[in-house]
């Protein structure tokens, strides 16, 4: 049976049929009473489906759900001094997902071969991460997060971590070395800034939100509700863990022959 888009929606408006787009978009339906009944009984049930509804398929109303894909259900989740993080296993294992946990070494990961490798560290991201890039010339994707003080970075799954830090560093300018430090965490008092355990579900349902469209090979569009998006494997997803804003910023990879 054939289904509209999620999101999508055929309803009756003032003056006949309308239709709701899944970016939010709302348009009369120009066609007979007789063949919108017709539409709608093949959307809800078992009946013939009208030329018609060709239309709507042509115009990419109808599909499913993005969902994980079959063929590509092991991921492993990198492990931690403190273990892996559970909320970010919990949501790989409802969206569908195999998890291995595995450590920090490109030759395990290698050898387990599985669609992804997660990261969450709970701080600036450790130098260690540098060495996991080789995965993405194996085809594994390599998804990391981290949190700087009341900020989550999702990084693009497109580009490796030594580009993003590369980006990072020139986009802070004169403060660089401010950042650098930073990251190195020597001698860092902090505050009470550690996410609670509604944030880090949060934090682990938008990761596993991208790593799902990302297997699935699913895009999006933007509407009148969302801009158009930076695509997921070209954008750095910023949470601000107090006020629950997300701030994309597109991410692109570095030249080899950058230092």
């Amino acid at each position: 049976m054939e289904t509209l888009k999620p999101g999508t929606a055929l309803f009756t408006g003032p003056s006949g049929a309308v239709l709701r787009d899944a970016t939010g978009e709302l348009f009369a339906v120009a066609l007979p009473d007789e063949t919108v009944e017709a539409v709608r009984a093949a959307l809800t049930g078992d009946a013939p489906a009208p030329p018609e509804l060709a239309a709507f398929a042509r115009a990419g109303h109808l599909g499913r759900r993005a969902t994980w894909p079959g063929n590509r259900r092991v991921v492993a989740v990198l492990d931690t001094a403190g273990g892996p993080d559970d909320e970010l296993v919990r949501a790989l294992d409802l969206a569908g997902a195999e998890v291995v946990v595995v450590p920090p070494d490109p030759a395990a990961v290698l050898a387990l071969a599985p669609a992804a490798l997660c990261a969450w560290h709970d701080g600036p991201a450790p130098e260690h991460w540098l060495e996991l890039d080789v995965l993405a010339g194996h085809g594994i994707a390599w998804q990391r997060v981290s949190r700087e003080g009341r900020h989550v970075l999702l990084e693009p799954l497109g580009v490796s971590h030594r580009d993003v830090r590369l980006r990072r560093l020139a986009a802070a300018g004169s403060g660089h070395g401010h950042l650098r430090a930073y990251w190195a965490g020597t001698r860092a008092v902090t505050g009470d800034e550690a996410p609670d355990a509604v944030e880090r579900r949060l934090v682990a349902a938008l990761a596993v939100k991208d790593l799902t469209r990302r297997l699935a090979g699913a895009t999006g569009a933007g509407g009148p509700l969302t801009p158009a998006g930076i695509p997921a494997d070209r954008r750095l997803r910023v949470l601000d863990l107090d006020t629950g804003a997300i701030a994309d910023h597109p991410v692109l990879p570095v030249p080899d022959s950058a230092p």
